[in-house]
């Protein structure tokens, strides 16, 4: 029975829920959000009025947890070895899980849910990691893979906010998820068999079984009876030993257990789990005795670092950690550009919100910039112009956070690579200059005016010029507005020798945006890794090229991840600031992929012009073609090319290249799921000269097909993939389509699975919330569930007027949606939601929720360090971009 008092709460957070704040004339292309709270109004909606209908749609490989704290949600128990609950692989799946007494009031406060249990197929090589909404100390949870007797084969127990392993042979398993300490939403995902940076503290860890290497704190302990008194009695420490000072000591269990101090449990997952048929295995108990021993030691305040004893080995690990799931790059042929230059002795300003400065993957990559943010309110600094270009904040989020918008643009460009820390940047050789114009109310068109002349070492309001102007500017920003005033503007920077970049914008429709429709712009439009148009993506006659802007309602390529757009940015929730990395989408993701090519070009031909650029763009030298056959509206030129762009610029001013062919496939991995039957990838050649491709082969045993579609003669072109099911036994499949050329070869892994008693995609329970934008009132309603997982709302009684629709889940029942962990979405899209007209009944008002990932700790997570203070995130703050 559905609980009123419960579903009303849910209800009336609705009218804090994603308010978008009105912006001044320009704003980065970008909708930021926030969790809201149904407490903070009352439920309300007029007698009469307009009805409202639409379907939410389960985004691709989603599932949700079934014993989630929210009453509402649908309930089945999920914590013992009989009562595992089947997933699908690869997946992306929202959980929940508590200690007695701890997280919010709901299904399981009382009595807890410690531990969730599932029931999969894993193939040797996939990787299993959990993102912890809490902070993964007070709220800390363990990861732990289990054969299906309930025997623990690997755990991963840190105290970061991600766990990840890697399955070592295909087969039936579990995996648990449990609640060492408090209480948390968690997203867990299964991907393809990628290469991956592994965690140090797992149970296949290479390490000497009841041993760690621990450093005590100097001084005295912080209790009369803490764990520094007992090692001291015990000889344990430098005082004791007569020693100068602290150093490193190996501690044995033995050690352990006599100076241990009482504290939670360090491990929240068994050596077998409840009603497993296994036995205890001694090794493997004994390894994850010691595992509790080093996170109990980590814990304690008397201790400065504990580790487990590891046996050392030479390993390779990959040098930028995320680099692997920025598919966005290999799409445009940027590792065969990357031969040829790195776009050193560049420089390329970004407008937008600025710079969080200190970002570790942009050191070394910023060069003086300036803010230009005239008015004070909005640029709250405390100062109007000044030479500080950090990004303080634009606090556009209605709970007071704040977007970082221009750091997430400004680590597509340029973010160093090669420095074993996140990801890569397309120009990782240039400069950024960063230029604040975007603040808390966006961006007035002056003022990023302004920008745009200091860019180009034109006289403007600052007084002053850079030492040398940008060679490229990026605005990842816009609005309908236009004036010829603004149009000269932009002219007069192309005449200094700039070239311009922006994005098209993501309306979905032709309407024009600026300043990406003023003549002399390079308006870019956004593709998914399918190489289609993106669903946000506005097109139209003025669009000049498309880039990689991606879709986080897809995992085409089965790696787990949203096929979106990884890059650099920040988060300033409850005022305390942490560098990370999502995934976002939209033209604002696109544009400087597009700004960052042109930067390796100018790095090989410094002469180039901005009309040399245009007649490259028009000649077809720098993409490769869309849609209809030569320049569309859709695509504009075509899909950027960097390999192409670089060996254009050589040959137009730099030192000339010989035309070397590479064979290039796209995607370069595909995911069928359970569901789908076909799909499409692209042969095509990344260079320039004479391609031969042979007729591809695959080695699944006859479920994989593939057949051509439209190819020439050399074997280029677009091919069918098809799945045949028929026959197979439920399971997980994997297999390889090879391509074969005069030049090179190319493999595509492709997964996919047979389930005949699974569906397709879960969210968790919907509830949609409608605001009108000027008003800021909202009215909302809990969707429908159908049998295919979609989810229906009608809104009823709604008033004229100009509103924005949301829907979320709440799993851990705090009374706001769109946590992380939690599924969100928005129409159209939740990167740029759409301002709906109610001027009769609307239908069809159909969108896509689900879970998005951000990437901050993944790269990082085989640091043992105890964590500082990690603020929690919650609602949209981190997976929503344009």
């Amino acid at each position: 029975m559905i609980l009123w008092e419960n579903l009303r709460m849910k209800l009336m957070t609705a009218i804090n829920i994603l308010l978008v704040s009105a912006m001044l004339t320009f704003s980065p292309l970008v909708c930021s959000g926030e969790n809201a709270d149904f407490r903070s109004a009352l439920l309300s909606s007029p007698k009469q009025g307009y009805i409202l209908r639409g379907v939410i749609q389960p985004a691709t490989g989603a599932a949700v947890d079934n014993d989630v704290n929210d009453p509402n949600a649908f309930y089945q128990s999920n914590d013992t070895v009989s009562s595992a609950q089947e997933i699908t692989n690869p997946v992306t799946l929202s959980g929940y899980v508590n200690q007695p007494g701890s997280g919010p009031a709901g299904r399981s406060r009382g009595r807890g849910d410690t531990v969730d249990v599932y029931k999969v197929k894993l193939l040797a090589g996939q990787t299993v990691s959990l993102f912890i909404a809490g902070d993964g100390l007070h709220d800390d949870l363990d990861l732990g893979l289990y054969d299906l007797k309930g025997q623990l084969l690997d755990m991963s127990s840190g105290l970061d906010r991600v766990e990840s392993l890697v399955v070592e042979t295909s087969g039936d398993y579990l995996i648990a998820v449990a609640a060492a300490a408090g209480a948390s939403n968690y997203t867990l995902t299964l991907g393809q068999s990628l290469a991956v940076a592994s965690h140090d503290m797992r149970l296949s860890a290479a390490f000497m079984p009841g041993e760690a290497v621990v450093h005590f704190r100097e001084g005295l302990a912080t209790a009369a009876h803490g764990t520094w008194v007992r090692a001291q009695a015990r000889g344990l420490t430098a005082r004791s030993r007569q020693e100068p000072g602290e150093r490193n000591r190996l501690l044995r269990l033995n050690d352990w257990r006599g100076i241990q101090s009482p504290s939670r449990p360090a491990c929240a997952l068994p050596a077998v789990l409840p009603d497993a048929s296994a036995s205890v295995d001694a090794d493997v108990e004994a390894r994850l005795e010691t595992l509790c021993m080093v996170k109990s030691l980590s814990l304690d305040p008397d201790v400065a670092s504990a580790t487990l004893n590891y046996l050392r080995q030479p390993l390779f690990v990959p040098n930028d950690p995320l680099y692997r799931f920025q598919w966005h790059y290999p799409q445009i042929n940027l590792p065969q550009a990357w031969d040829l230059t790195t776009g050193a002795d560049t420089i390329v300003a970004v407008v937008d919100t600025g710079v969080a400065l200190g970002h570790p993957d942009l050191q070394g990559q910023l060069i003086t910039g300036y803010d230009f943010i005239s008015n004070r309110a909005n640029a709250l600094d405390g100062d109007g112009i000044d030479p500080d270009p950090n990004d303080v904040g634009d606090r556009s989020n209605p709970d007071g956070s704040s977007s970082f918008h221009g750091t997430h643009v400004s680590g597509t460009v340029a973010a160093a690579t090669n420095n074993q820390t996140g990801g890569a940047g397309v120009a990782f050789g240039a400069k950024i200059m960063p230029l604040r114009a975007i603040g808390r109310f966006g961006g007035s068109s002056y003022d990023i005016e302004q920008a745009v002349r200091y860019a180009a070492g034109l006289p403007n309001d600052s007084g002053t010029v850079p030492p040398r102007r940008a060679d490229v500017i990026n605005l990842s920003l816009g609005s309908t507005a236009s004036s010829s005033a603004d149009r000269a503007a932009y002219a007069q920077a192309r005449t200094a020798g700039v070239v311009i970049v922006a994005a098209a914008g993501n309306s979905a429709n032709s309407t024009p945006l600026y300043p990406a429709s003023y003549p002399g712009v390079i308006s870019v439009s956004a593709v998914t890794i399918n190489k289609t148009l993106a669903p946000y993506s506005s097109f139209g006659p003025n669009i000049d090229v498309a880039a990689p802007g991606g879709s986080t309602a897809t995992d085409v390529n089965g790696d787990g991840k949203p096929d979106g757009v990884l890059s650099t940015a920040a988060n300033d929730v409850n005022d305390t600031l942490v560098y990370d990395y999502p995934i976002w989408q939209g033209t604002s993701m696109a544009t400087p992929h597009a700004a960052g090519v042109i930067a390796l070009m100018k790095a090989l031909a410094p002469n180039l012009t901005p009309d040399d650029i245009d007649n490259l763009l028009a000649s077809g030298s720098l993409t490769d073609d869309l849609g209809a056959v030569g320049r569309d509206n859709r695509f504009g030129y075509g899909l950027l090319n960097a390999n192409k762009a670089a060996i254009a610029a050589a040959n137009s001013g730099g030192q000339p290249v010989d035309p070397v062919p590479v064979l290039a496939v796209n995607p370069t991995a595909l995911n069928f799921g359970i569901v789908s039957n076909q799909q499409s990838l692209t042969v095509f050649n990344a260079g320039l000269g004479d391609l031969t491709v042979n007729p591809p082969t695959e080695d699944s045993g006859g479920w994989l097909m593939i057949a051509p579609d439209e190819i020439n003669a050399n074997g280029m072109g677009s091919y069918q993939v098809s799945v045949n099911r028929d026959g197979l036994a439920d399971g997980v499949y994997s297999a390889t389509l090879t391509f074969t050329s005069n030049v090179n070869t190319a493999e595509i892994k492709v997964i996919m699975q047979v389930a005949n008693n699974l569906s397709a995609g879960a969210i968790g329970q919907q509830y949609v919330v409608l605001v009108n934008i000027r008003t800021r009132q909202s009215v909302s309603t809990m969707a429908r569930r159908q049998p295919d997982g979609s989810y229906v709302y009608t809104l009823r009684g709604i008033p004229a007027g100009t509103y924005q629709i949301f829907a979320g889940s709440d799993a851990n029942n705090d009374f706001y949606i769109c946590d992380a962990g939690e599924s969100c979405g928005a129409y159209l899209t939740l990167d740029d939601p759409i301002a709906l007209r109610v001027r009769r009944n609307r239908r069809n008002l159909n969108f896509v929720s689900g879970y998005t990932l951000n990437l901050a700790d993944f790269q990082s997570a085989s640091t043992s360090s105890r964590p500082g203070p990690v603020a929690r995130r919650k609602g949209r703050d981190l997976i929503t971009t344009d």
